[in-house]
């Protein structure tokens, strides 16, 4: 028996496998052709014939991107559990490779996302970071398949999260909830976390910017046994910069170690910690909109509204399980286990209201919040083929927990011990003096969220071009919370979540699909008399066609979508909470609609030439025919691109792209002459990117953001104040590989 015929075999080693024997059986069958025929030494040479030998091995498409190169996956499981490709996947579905961040400098996890097709970014102050798709906040993120829940009011560094760490971050656009449970029809983020390598690497890269900005990182991966089957794998990269914002400056450091070993030639284990730290000094808010006599404020870009003792600092480290196994009927099993433990420290002046024109008159709270979260996430998995009727099908079957506990801590100054002088933005200086902080908690956030759900998916094969996928889950909801006072108690138990998809294949390069889900999305806001508002209901519809050229190296693909909802909240104009009046009542609306498409293209239209561009629209309105999520950019045009010379510049490779948003609004702002519509125009941004390979192993790269410096918000409206997006910046960047 051959050696090509013991184990399956990659799409590499196949053709090696093949080739070798080719070679091995040359000489054979050369001297085979004829009988009787003679040697140089006239010796006689005999027929010789061979069996016939077939090579079989299965390929699975790659899902890595590291070392690739690419601007595409081979395969992702984040839309249904099972390992398919973009063509297969009835969704819309994106990924940022590791060729990506590289190529585009994107340092922490905000910066991918914000690159990705169909994803707009929301700044609420220095560190607090939103993102949306369709119209609707992404309220899950998933690490290596395991869901972890966003609180977009308490940040706790998921989006400051280097970007080092990743092999590549895959997106799925429209209503997850298979998989994810309950939550918005936005997007579901699955960031992957390197492994090790079966061969010893290492490499770093070493990078200077503006604003005093330094970075570094080192990644060194090698096996711990002669026979490889232990590797280990170990990232770290610190960095720091000021900001265009005056007396503002961030710093972070992150360290991520892994093993993985081969307990059996089926069995898999691997473990890793994650470390990150991230401190921000001059933490501050926006700039408000509007001076006291009502008319509009124009602040430049560096105007601070923060002070120098103003810090805002978060700490997290996780430690992750996960053991998989290969049974002999090819069906895979996996238990994973992440348990998350953070810390989070801020303290600053908030300044509201509405300056005068000598920036003075401005109110003033002296803030100060100290708190921790843990996070306990399960999964188990099972997948594999089976048959039936003839045909081979595939399922996949999951139970996850996720046990979430955060506990958010208010401090207060001690009484007499804060400046009582006007608060004034003052960039000049920001010397206004801390107040002696009291150590009596004297308010805060408490709360509990437990979320248990399991999911059956198949995919059953009806014919060689038409696969059908059905799966549901079933969802338990409880959260337990006491919000600066107001208790929050409710339960949700035994939500089902069906989920359909039809994938049509045309012919090798074409496919059409189409899918459904239904929508689950507990709420927290409150009717004037103080009660929750029931849980947003509806369903997903989307239906478009799929392209691979080039082998799969390029993908496209056009999706046209409908979401249904049935009680989104929507706020009561002047019309606050009966107990207490500080707080916006809101009711549910009817018929909430969001129609758009998605138009994709990501991969290589050459050996040289990279591309990854997407131009998404949407409109949102409810049953009176009003817009709703108008904060949220209805249009975005993406493109990026790099080419590698050739001849005697065959070292340089260069890169260019934009971003293109349509403008955003938002209603019954809080003005000086009561609330007010406010808006933000369309903008452009062109960044720049030039790489020169110095070596086989060191090359160097610049990028160039926002190459004409355009003026642009990344937030309006927000406690009537707005945030400026960064200026005009340069990052050299010297990196190597060995």
């Amino acid at each position: 028996m051959s050696k090509c015929s013991i184990f399956p075999l990659t799409p590499l080693a196949s053709v090696m496998c093949s080739a070798l024997l080719a070679s091995a059986m040359a000489p054979l069958t050369a001297g085979a052709t004829s009988q009787g025929d003679f040697d140089d030494n006239g010796a006689s040479e005999t027929s010789l014939t061979l069996p016939t030998m077939n090579v079989h091995g299965k390929q699975l498409p790659q899902a890595g991107t590291e070392g690739t190169g690419s601007y595409t996956t081979g395969s992702m499981s984040t839309a249904v559990g099972l390992p398919l490709s973009i063509r297969e996947t009835p969704q819309s579905v994106s990924v940022v490779t590791r060729q990506q961040i590289e190529d585009r400098g994107l340092r922490d996890t905000a910066a991918v996302l914000a690159s990705a097709p169909g994803i707009s970014m929301s700044r609420s102050d220095s560190n607090r970071v939103s993102f949306s798709a369709r119209g609707f906040d992404i309220d899950n993120f998933q690490f290596d398949g395991l869901a972890s829940p966003i609180n977009n009011f308490w940040n706790f560094g998921a989006t400051d999260i280097d970007s080092a760490i990743y092999d590549r971050v895959e997106v799925v656009r429209g209503s997850t909830g298979l998989l994810t449970g309950a939550g918005n029809p936005s997007a579901a983020v699955n960031f992957i976390r390197k492994r090790p390598l079966p061969e010893f690497a290492i490499g770093g890269s070493l990078g200077i910017g503006r604003w005093h900005q330094r970075r570094g990182d080192i990644d060194i991966s090698t096996p711990l046994s002669a026979d490889g089957r232990i590797a280990a794998r170990v990232v770290a990269a610190y960095s720091e910069r000021d900001t265009f914002i005056d007396h503002q400056s961030y710093d972070s450091e992150t360290l991520y170690g892994v093993i993985s070993a081969e307990l059996t030639p089926s069995t898999q284990l691997t473990l890793s910690l994650e470390h990150q730290k991230n401190d921000t000094d001059g933490m501050g808010a926006g700039v408000p909109m509007f001076y006291a006599d009502g008319s509009r404020t124009n602040f430049g870009r560096s105007t601070a509204n923060n002070t120098k003792w103003s810090y805002f600092g978060t700490e997290s480290n996780t430690a992750f399980v996960d053991l998989e196994h290969q049974l002999d009927n090819d069906w895979k099993l996996r238990a994973a286990y992440s348990r998350t433990e953070a810390d989070y420290a801020m303290r600053y002046l908030f300044r509201g209201g509405y300056p005068d024109r000598d920036n003075a008159g401005m109110s003033a709270s002296f803030l100060k919040y100290d708190g921790e979260r843990t996070r306990d996430d399960w999964h188990l998995t099972s997948s594999g083929p089976f048959e039936l009727l003839g045909r081979t099908h595939e399922a996949a079957f999951g139970w996850m927990s996720i046990d979430d506990d955060l506990q958010m801590d208010q401090y207060l100054p001690v009484p007499g011990t804060a400046p009582i002088a006007d608060s004034r933005l003052d960039w000049t200086n920001g010397d206004i003096a801390e107040p002696v902080w009291s150590n009596v908690r004297a308010n805060g956030d408490r709360t509990d969220i437990r979320q248990t759900g399991g999911y059956a998916v198949t995919r059953l094969s009806l014919a060689d071009p038409l696969h059908l996928i059905l799966g549901a889950r079933v969802s338990t909801w409880k959260i337990e919370q006491n919000y600066f006072g107001t208790q929050r108690n409710y339960r949700y138990s035994d939500e089902v979540t069906p989920y359909a998809g039809l994938v049509y294949d045309l012919d090798q390069t074409y496919s059409l699909y189409t899918s459904y889900t239904s929508i689950f999305k507990n709420q927290t806001q409150r009717a004037p008399d103080g009660s929750f508002l029931d849980p947003v209901t509806g369903d997903s519809y989307e239906a478009g066609i799929k392209a691979g050229y080039l082998d799969g190296q390029l993908n496209a693909a056009l999706s046209v979508y409908r979401t249904k909802q049935e009680g989104l909240a929507e706020a009561i104009p002047d019309t606050f909470l009966i107990a207490d009046p500080s707080q916006q009542a809101y009711k549910s609306g009817k018929g909430a609609v969001v129609d758009g498409f998605d138009l994709e293209l990501s991969g290589a239209l050459s050996d040289a030439w990279n591309l990854s561009t997407s131009y998404t629209h949407f409109i949102a309105r409810n049953a009176e025919g009003k817009a709703i999520n108008t904060t949220h950019p209805r249009t975005q045009f993406k493109l990026f691109t790099t080419y590698r010379l050739d001849g005697a510049l065959r070292d340089l490779t260069l890169g260019a792209g934009t971003t293109w948003r349509s403008g955003i609004s938002r209603a019954n702002t809080g003005s000086p002459n009561g609330p007010v519509d406010v808006s933000a125009g369309s903008y452009a941004l062109v960044d720049l990117m030039a790489k020169y390979q110095i070596s086989e192993n060191i090359a160097a790269t610049a990028n160039l953001n926002n190459a004409f410096d355009k003026k642009y918000l990344e937030q309006i409206g927000f406690y009537s104040q707005l945030w400026y997006g960064e200026p005009r910046n340069l990052q050299l960047t010297l990196s190597a590989r060995f």
